[in-house]
């Protein structure tokens, strides 16, 4: 009779389990939290979502409840918030035996006729680039042999820590943009060097080598220079420019005060490329005097923008990439209650996470009027949870 008793025990308990577990999904279907049309059209929203306490909130009344904010977990670096656009989305939703088999790509681009993937296989110096044709689904391969730039000498090859870091298709020739770090031929710090692969698209042949960029050999240890891609906040779309933060730092003497340890900014430049011409440029000084303010440079659509979004009250500057003159009167955006909010850009709007008196919001600015063309904020939909001044919640793209 124990013994039945204890089948009946764990079935009763096992049933317990399953109507706990039923309560849960069911409860999932309806999170506790909805994003709300104050005003404007919803439809700038798509693709756009706020994720917060694992549930994803839509403009058009979507909830969905998640424990985690992957879309699918072989591709478990989609969602990485720190990131403008999580676009791969898109391409692994469309064409996912294709992106499965590349996901380590360095680097992809995309429009509507091809996507583009592309990477270096550094054991063999070669480039593996990928091509698929959207509409019929073919796919074509080829490499491309890696070489050290003129004034390198040959180390382990894994020290030249080589990557793809943008892919263009520019009137039918593919721009691979490679980052790499080389020994010097003669005495000195590791180079940093950045190359422009052109690739005819029909051929797989390469055209030309671009030298875009490459550091000064240092000699005194202290001494350091940074470099940093500034490519569309986009990156899979097509741009005919990039630029590169480039500053050179001094490090701390060995003093023992605070601010000696505090690296010194010896040399700040923004230089910019263009794919089509292979001209390169340096920001001029009334560009870098807006961007030295604490602000970040971010390019779209070939515009320069800057700002710091990580603060209370911020202001949008549009700068000329050449010039680095005003495009336009910069753009004030509503003050936030704290310093979480995220700002992206997209199309012609910019889109502004921040919190209205605590309150998770978002307001969409058409940039050439000015004008809010949406405003939404997170409401709470089930009492017995908190409340939603007390949840900070993450404004991501998913894709459309």
């Amino acid at each position: 009779m124990k013994r039945y008793g204890y089948s009946i025990g764990l079935a009763a308990l096992s049933a317990l389990v399953l109507i706990g577990y039923a309560a849960a999904v069911a409860a999932d279907r309806k999170p506790p939290y909805r994003l709300a049309t104050e005003s404007g059209d919803a439809a700038v929203m798509d693709g756009f979502v706020l994720e917060g306490l694992g549930a994803r909130l839509t403009a058009d009344g979507g909830r969905e409840r998640t424990g985690s904010r992957f879309l699918s977990m072989p591709f478990h670096d989609l969602m990485d918030p720190d990131h403008y656009f999580s676009e791969r989305n898109e391409l692994i939703v469309a064409h996912r035996s294709f992106m499965k088999g590349h996901q380590n790509d360095d680097s992809y681009y995309r429009d509507d006729e091809t996507v583009i993937g592309a990477d270096v296989d550094e054991n063999r110096s070669m480039i593996d680039v990928r091509l698929l044709d959207r509409a019929s689904g073919g796919v074509r391969t080829f490499e491309l042999p890696l070489q050290l730039p003129a004034g390198t000498q040959r180390s382990f090859i894994s020290s030249y820590d080589r990557s793809i870091v943008d892919v263009q298709l520019e009137n039918g020739r593919i721009h691979l943009l490679v980052r790499g770090n080389y020994p010097p031929a003669s005495a000195g710090q590791t180079l940093r060097i950045y190359e422009d692969h052109i690739v005819d698209s029909a051929s797989g042949e390469r055209v030309d080598t671009v030298e875009v960029f490459r550091s000064v050999p240092e000699t005194e240890l202290s001494l350091e220079t940074t470099v940093g891609l500034i490519d569309e906040v986009r990156p899979m779309d097509g741009s005919g420019i990039v630029m590169l933060n480039v500053k050179r730092l001094k490090h701390d003497d060995g003093a023992e005060t605070e601010r000696a340890q505090q690296p010194i900014l010896k040399e700040w430049r923004l230089i910019g490329y263009d794919y089509a011409s292979g001209e390169t440029w340096d920001l001029p000084k009334a560009g870098l005097d807006v961007i030295k303010r604490g602000l970040e440079p971010r390019l779209h659509e070939g515009k320069l923008y800057a700002f710091n979004e990580h603060v209370e009250k911020t202001v949008i500057h549009f700068l000329d990439s050449r010039t680095g003159a005003a495009a336009a009167e910069p753009l004030a955006l509503e003050q936030s209650a704290t310093k979480q909010r995220s700002v992206r850009l997209q199309g012609g709007l910019i889109y502004d996470s921040f919190h209205s008196e605590i309150r998770p919001t978002v307001a969409v600015y058409d940039e050439a009027s000015r004008r809010v063309v949406y405003r939404g904020g997170v409401e709470q939909t089930d009492p017995r949870f908190e409340k939603v001044r007390f949840q900070y919640f993450t404004f991501n793209y998913y894709g459309k």
